[in-house]
């Protein structure tokens, strides 16, 4: 941000009260008339006098700081296009009672130009025989400056008719309170109340601004004298005209030691704003005792000339200043443009550069204000430099708004995934899945700290629940195991200690022992030694040993059935094909040998093949008997 400029100060030298407003005759022309007209430079002339702009000069006593005066420009060394630009620059930029002494003078001086190619032009024509009745010459130049020159004057026109009505309101509200301060001597009440009333007149008067100078002197010497007159009624109370001098006293001693504190800290605009701003109030403070007035004033004019004094000074050593504080500002300008030479490839990167940039600001802003023409371009190169480190800065993180948004969806899938499987009875595959969605999960990016922590919350929540899952069920599994393990043992223990009288008593033993469950891996070999040890019991039974295994099959598979004992009926079932396809083999081997034997009987060695032949068929119709009764057992 650009420093705004010093204001110009002029502080007042003089308590003595001044009129409220100058009101002045301000002799200016109208828009240039047609170049047929003639003589062209007398009616001008004549214009000027005729017509009358009022302009309004502040008064001495008013407050408001007063605009920076413009310089004039050297139109004496500007051709008259540049002069013209220069008049139509100040006409778009400034207030038009500001640039009077401008229009004026760049007007003047090319009408000069104007006129004296007028009056070249117009010499030529005559020596050359032509009638001055017919003379015409076009000055496109002279018509721009009419329409300049005129716009500027209706824009002066319209601010002073709406300051002289502003001055007459003013002056409607002076009068009143002039009224009022004449008629307090004999109105009712005390006479504190009344000076109270008085001291409300007065600020008032003081907030009050401009007249017009025609009334101001009048005015202002009626205010006066009505003052006098009352504080001439108030002489029965003294005490308080005395207490008001005293306080008025204190209060214009307090500014004379304000002024000459700042004046210790040496030039500067702060000081002189500040001298401005103590004569201001110190003209409306009001009368102090007469044996301090002297002294006192002279005390204001004593730090007033210092206040000169250091002014002259600052303003010799503004250039130096200036070019010094030049320096510095292009040095942190280019500690800004070196922020972007190697730009950050993170987030914490980018943040500590933000940080550094903002201290380059505030030191950049900590400089202060330069009056300098190298002042608008370094300015200029601060806001490029700054422009360049937010694009460079907004690209970086678009990019990584995408890069977040890429890795929020992969998380998002890999929690959709672990919900999805947190539940599952594929304990194995869904175990290899959650695993590699676990390792996924740490390649998917960054997000934001806050967005990323639930999510990551949601996803772990999902894994744990399923291994927690699968842990319980496999604790509680190999529990159960441990106890059918423990009963089964116990079983066979009292199995091999037991005598068997029926096979009734086999097959309720059978049936038991398989009610007590299920078992898995190395343990299924107590299940075979129970049948073993049960199949010995049994057979000393005397009973035909098919008729036995049918027995005991069938109680097998009923009672693995009513225990639903898969893993049983599988090996059952296995039992069978593998015993089918043994004995087929075996037989197809037999049939498969008998053709080495001669065709003559009574050999021993074909009649014992035949036998094994006539055993083996009877086996295989025994297990294709035993698979069908198993079944039918299923069904």
């Amino acid at each position: 941000m650009q420093e705004d400029q010093e204001q110009q100060i002029t502080p007042e030298v003089n308590e003595t009260a001044t009129p409220e407003v100058i009101l002045e005759n301000d002799e200016t022309t109208p828009s240039e008339h047609s170049e047929n007209d003639a003589p062209l430079a007398s009616k001008e002339e004549a214009s000027e006098k005729n017509e009358e702009v009022k302009a309004v000069e502040a008064e001495e006593d008013h407050e408001a700081p007063k605009d920076k005066k413009l310089a004039i420009p050297d139109f004496d060394a500007l051709d008259i296009d540049a002069a013209l630009q220069s008049i139509e620059k100040h006409i778009n930029e400034y207030e038009s009672q500001r640039i009077k002494g401008i229009v004026e003078s760049g007007r003047s001086r090319i009408l000069q130009e104007l006129n004296a190619e007028r009056d070249a032009a117009k010499a030529k024509y005559l020596e050359e025989g032509g009638n001055i009745i017919d003379f015409e010459f076009d000055q496109p130049q002279r018509k721009l400056l009419g329409s300049l020159y005129g716009g500027y004057r209706d824009k002066l026109r319209a601010h002073y008719i709406q300051l002289e009505a502003e001055l007459s309101q003013n002056l409607a509200v002076k009068l009143a309170i002039i009224e009022e301060v004449k008629a307090l001597p004999m109105a009712e009440g005390s006479a504190k109340d009344k000076y109270d009333t008085f001291k409300e007149l007065r600020e008032r008067w003081n907030q009050t601004g401009l007249v017009p100078k025609a009334d101001a002197r009048t005015i202002w010497a009626n205010y006066n004298h009505h003052v006098d007159n009352f504080f001439n009624f108030l002489r029965l109370a003294y005490d308080l005209i005395e207490k008001d001098y005293q306080n008025n006293y204190n209060e214009k001693v307090a500014l004379c030691q304000s002024l000459e504190d700042a004046v210790q800290h040496g030039g500067s605009p702060a000081l002189f704003r500040t001298l401005q701003q103590t004569h201001s109030k110190w003209k409306r403070i009001g009368p102090v005792p007469r044996e301090h007035k002297d002294a006192l004033w002279d005390r204001l004019k004593a730090a007033t000339a210092k206040v000169h004094e250091l002014r002259d000074q600052y303003n010799e050593n503004l250039q130096e200043i200036n070019a010094s504080k030049i320096a510095a500002k292009l040095a942190v300008v280019e500690k800004m443009a070196a922020l972007t030479t190697d730009l950050p490839s993170k987030h914490s990167g980018w943040q500590n550069a933000s940080k550094i940039l903002d201290e380059l600001r505030a030191e950049f802003k900590e400089i202060g204000f330069v009056k300098s023409e190298e002042s608008d371009a370094v300015w200029e190169a601060y806001k490029t430099t700054q422009r360049n480190f937010n694009k460079l800065k907004n690209a970086f993180y678009k990019e990584e708004k995408a890069r977040q948004r890429e890795s929020l969806e992969k998380k998002n899938a890999l929690i959709a995934l672990a919900e999805s499987l947190k539940d599952s009875d594929d304990i194995a595959g869904a175990s290899q899945q959650l695993k590699q969605a676990q390792a996924d999960w740490k390649k998917t990016g960054f997000v934001p700290k806050k967005e990323g922590d639930k999510l990551w919350e949601a996803f772990r929540a999902a894994c744990n629940h399923f291994f927690d899952r699968i842990k319980g069920e496999r604790n509680a599994k190999v529990a159960q195991n441990n106890a059918v393990v423990e009963s089964k043992q116990k079983a066979l223990l009292d199995l091999k200690a037991a005598k068997i009288g029926s096979i009734e008593e086999a097959i309720i033993l059978s049936e038991q022992f398989s009610a007590l469950g299920v078992l898995t891996g190395r343990n299924k070999k107590i299940d075979e030694d129970f049948d073993n040890a049960l199949s010995k019991k049994v057979s000393a039974l005397g009973v035909e040993p098919s008729v036995l295994e049918r027995t005991m099959f069938e109680a097998k598979v009923k009672a693995l059935v009513e225990a639903d004992d898969q893993d049983g009926l599988h090996r059952q079932r296995g039992w069978i094909r593998e015993e089918t396809d043994k004995t087929k083999k075996e037989l197809h081997q037999l049939e498969n040998n008998i053709a080495f034997f001669s065709g003559a009987k009574g050999n021993p060695l074909l009649d014992a093949a035949l036998d094994k032949i006539e055993v083996h068929k009877a086996r295989v119709e025994e297990l294709t008997s035993l698979r069908k009764l198993f079944n039918s057992l299923l069904k």
